[in-house]
């Protein structure tokens, strides 16, 4: 028998004995395959559902996390990244991937009923109940009318998903050819979102808190925060004009280009962070103490805009790429219609979409009462307490 062919029979043996609860033997089978192939994608999914099924959720998390960021497209993966998610408690980081899945697959029910029930989870009622009511779950949509005091509406029956919620639907299928989907939360959805902060390819999120990113050719960052790199790494500091002229905010930390393959571990430093992507020539800019780091495409040009006491450094930058922010809160976004003034607390400002002018009031006496004025038209994100000193 070929290499090929005993892969393949070792992959089989292991669905089998995972459908029948066979957990040891599933076991030796998956890692014989894994022997033959270390990086089959088949063998690593069989080891996340063996995980998952045997209540080892992190261990689970660890496996579909990987496979996720090596194959973004493929949705089964991502189904099965929300659902280890949600067994760890963390309905907001399940929303993010369970509503990609939804939208290259808006007729997959089972795919609608977690993503259901991971806005439930999250407390984000309102939009739970039309999709659990799609999915044909009507004793969590009951429990949302319950919660939201609203009685219940009657709906048409859908057929219910076969498999239980929290099950992992799929076993050792082939990976379907898919179109690329972003790799972190659009920024859009985080517009959508009040809270928000989970794992795309280039930079993820721990289970605690801390940012791990991963560099394979250039990736821009802040120099605070690094508790740890390993790999072949080189820091160069970033110039605003590409020879000298040194890019630094209120605070004087810079950003770096890191250079080569390897890895870093950042701290949020009694804050948090929040990864998004920007898609192709969507603008964001951004206070520069803010930004922790980003995609090298991303940043094309710095700009500031002049304050009274000096001048207050925005980075604009311009997709596709992915970034992360910092702040000490839950990030919010305001929406800025046309014709509309906001006022905004300068120092909870991280940052806002390139349709919108922020300016400091025109008609306040005190140059320093740290008021902004934004108009125009797009979203203001920000925290409720400052993240800079």
């Amino acid at each position: 028998m070929d290499a090929d062919s005993n892969l393949l029979s070792h992959l089989s043996s292991a669905g089998e004995f995972l459908r029948g609860n066979q957990m040891a033997e599933a076991g030796a089978e998956i890692a014989a395959a894994l022997r033959i192939s270390p990086s089959d994608v088949r063998a690593l999914n069989l080891l996340g559902l063996l995980r998952f099924q045997s209540g080892q959720i992190d261990e689970a998390h660890t496996v579909y996390a990987r496979l996720v960021s090596e194959h973004p497209a493929d949705p089964a993966l991502r189904l099965n990244l929300g659902l280890c998610e949600l067994r760890r408690g963390q309905p907001e980081q399940a929303v993010v991937h369970l509503a990609l899945v939804v939208r290259s697959e808006p007729d997959n029910l089972r795919a609608l009923s977690y993503f259901g029930l991971s806005l439930l989870r999250a407390g984000r009622l309102a939009e739970a109940r039309p999709v659990l009511q799609r999915a044909g779950q009507h004793e969590l949509v009951a429990e949302v009318n319950q919660k939201l005091g609203t009685p219940n509406q009657p709906v048409e029956p859908l057929p219910v998903p076969e498999e239980p919620l929290l099950k992992p639907p799929r076993i050792a299928q082939p990976l379907a050819e898919e179109p690329q989907v972003p790799t972190a939360p659009p920024l859009t959805d985080i517009l959508a979102a009040t809270t928000v902060g989970q794992a795309p390819a280039l930079f993820s999120l721990t289970g605690d808190g801390l940012l791990l990113v991963r560099v394979e050719g250039q990736v821009l960052l802040r120099s605070d925060g690094v508790v740890a790199s390993i790999g072949t790494l080189d820091f160069v500091p970033l110039t605003s004009d590409g020879e000298s002229e040194v890019l630094t905010d209120a605070s004087s930390a810079m950003l770096f280009r890191a250079e080569g393959r390897g890895e870093l571990l950042l701290s949020p430093q009694a804050g948090r962070f929040t990864p998004l992507s920007l898609a192709n020539g969507e603008e964001l800019l951004v206070v520069a103490s803010a930004l922790v780091c980003c995609s090298s495409s991303l940043l094309r040009k710095p700009v500031a805009a002049p304050r009274a006491d000096g001048e207050l450094h925005n980075l604009r930058l311009i997709g596709p790429g992915e970034l992360v922010l910092h702040s000490v809160s839950a990030l919010h976004a305001i929406v800025v219609r046309p014709g509309q003034s906001g006022y905004l607390d300068e120092s909870c400002l991280l940052a806002w979409t390139a349709g919108v002018s922020v300016a400091r009031d025109a008609w306040s006496d005190d140059d320093t009462d740290g008021n902004l004025v934004c108009s125009g038209h797009g979203h203001v994100l920000l925290s409720v307490a400052s993240h800079r000193q």
